[in-house]
């Protein structure tokens, strides 16, 4: 799975976890939309998926955003830009780095999404520095009645007007100077929102909706991700909060919310924040704070299984049935290609990206992905080139020449010997049978290279039944007819040995494995 299908996938994900959030914020607790943004920051950051029959992938065939295919051939074999190896037939030397346009333009939106992030930590953390211990009994003797394995530090400063906290291995919770430190009561709401924040890790949580954030920073559905999520941190600690000192102190938090939020500081996208996110969100969801039922905890279970399962898993392959013929498989860039034979000749090629699996007709294919007309290289034929290009190379000894890799560069006698040492490599491989084309579509500015030998053949056997209970089992490829016989028969017996099917059902489906 490439970034796109993750970022594709995973944009999935955010629009049904947003869509969600909208009709369900104040009827579920608010860690389960926590759940359901990990969940989504998985999607987006691992290349896999489970497969799973209610998979949305699987009830509408939808097909994925790919990179871009070449050719039939360039699916079946190597397709190469002819500037990527010394080893193509053109005056071209040493190995090109041949990255895209859009690759260049992703990864300078990365390095600037970083920056930008970085930049404002580190401001706001040499800020931090210049704050100063707090030295007060009230809050020396909170932290004694709750301790934690991490050494926590309250400090304050006069460059933050609202309490945050930062800081993994040794947190430290930031008060503005201005607190009045005689208020116990809004003292005791602001640390125990604060204590949920380090007792979390959310800050680790910030770092890594800010990475998936950098990296898929071209997708507006994962800005929206990391603004909501940042957004549900906050409204699960204050539903924490509310369940801590008990419902009837919810208009009190709520009036302690509003007046820190009356001013605040700048920016600081990797700390913990009272924040005025969403401020009325805040204050309404406070005040729709509720005993949890056991109503709402099956609900929220259904909503994270429910989701998970039809929109982080991907689609399951579907059976093709007894296929007896042969058939090739290859790995190209964009998944599993396999190509086979039906009982009536008919021939199919199947693409499986890890997620989906598209099945297209021989006609199908042809139209999509034609053929390329590649002309290939004989032994005799290259040999004869690689012998003028060796008097050619030797004659622009101390000239000047430009690549799109090397920039400007003088030939020099040992990058002459290098590009013969190169071409003669080429030579040998022809030789033991490796193919490299001389031409594509009549054009050299690509190069197809493969080795016969690496595309395999074989013949697969496999039956797909549906038992009368329900369940569903595929038997094989197997290599002959015999070896799937053997598999279908030792599981039937067992079945019926186990009281799981009739002796009538298990020879039903023995005798149609024998039909097929």
């Amino acid at each position: 799975m490439n970034l796109l299908q993750m970022s594709f996938t995973g944009a999935v994900m955010i629009l049904a976890v947003t869509v969600i959030r909208a009709l369900a914020i104040n009827k579920v607790p608010k860690k389960t939309f926590l759940v359901l943004w990990g969940i989504a920051l998985v999607r987006l950051m691992i290349p896999f998926s489970l497969p799973s029959w209610f998979s949305i992938y699987s009830l509408w065939n939808r097909e994925m955003p790919t990179e871009g295919m070449n050719t039939t051939a360039g699916m079946l074999i190597p397709v190469i830009p002819a500037g990527d190896q010394a080893s193509i037939p053109h005056n071209t030397v040493g190995p090109v780095a041949n990255v895209s346009a859009p690759e260049i333009i992703w990864i300078l939106g990365c390095v600037l999404c970083a920056f930008f992030f970085a930049a404002a930590y580190w401001r706001s953390y040499k800020e931090f520095q210049m704050s100063l211990p707090v030295r007060n009994d009230g809050i020396e003797k909170w932290l004694e009645t709750h301790p934690t394995k991490r050494t926590i530090t309250v400090r304050q400063s006069s460059l933050v007007s609202s309490p945050l906290t930062y800081g993994v291995i040794h947190p430290v919770i930031l008060l503005p100077k201005t607190t009045v430190w005689n208020n116990e009561e809004t003292l005791h709401y602001v640390l125990a929102h604060e204590l949920v924040h380090i007792k979390r890790f959310d800050i680790i949580t910030k770092v890594v909706l800010a990475v998936a954030l950098c990296i898929h920073w071209f997708n507006p559905l994962v800005w929206v991700m990391y603004v909501l999520a940042n957004r549900d941190i906050e409204l699960s600690c204050d539903e924490t909060v509310i369940r801590q000192f008990g419902e009837n102190t919810r208009a009190v938090y709520a009036k302690v919310l509003i007046s820190m939020e009356e001013t605040r500081s700048g920016f600081t996208p990797l700390c913990n924040n009272f924040s005025r996110n969403a401020i009325e969100e805040r204050i309404t969801a406070i005040m729709k704070t509720r005993k949890t039922t056991v109503v709402s905890l099956v609900l929220a279970a259904l909503i994270v299984a429910g989701t998970t399962t039809v929109f982080a898993t991907s689609a399951l392959a579907e059976s093709k049935g007894p296929m007896d013929t042969n058939y090739y498989e290859t790995e190209t860039s964009e998944g599993i290609l396999t190509s086979y034979t039906d009982d009536n000749g008919e021939t199919y090629y199947v693409l499986d990206d890890g997620n989906t699996t598209r099945t297209l007709s021989e006609e199908e294919f042809e139209q999509q992905y034609p053929s390329p007309v590649i002309e290939w290289w004989t032994y005799d034929e290259y040999k004869n080139w690689l012998d003028n290009e060796k008097e050619a190379l030797q004659g622009i000894v101390g000239e000047k020449c430009w690549t799109a890799s090397r920039g400007e560069f003088v030939w020099t006698q040992e990058m002459v010997d290098e590009a013969i040492a190169e071409y003669e490599k080429v030579l040998q491989e022809i030789k033991d049978g490796m193919m490299y084309s001389k031409t594509v579509d009549g054009g050299q500015d690509i190069m197809v290279s493969y080795n016969p030998e690496d595309i395999v053949t074989s013949s697969s056997y496999d039956y797909f039944v549906k038992l009368e209970n329900g369940e569903e089992k595929l038997f094989g490829p197997y290599e002959t007819p015999d070896e799937l016989l053997a598999a279908v028969e030792s599981f039937c017996n067992d079945q019926v040995k186990l009281g799981n099917m009739d002796q009538s059902e298990a020879r039903e489906i023995v005798s149609q494995c024998v039909q097929n």
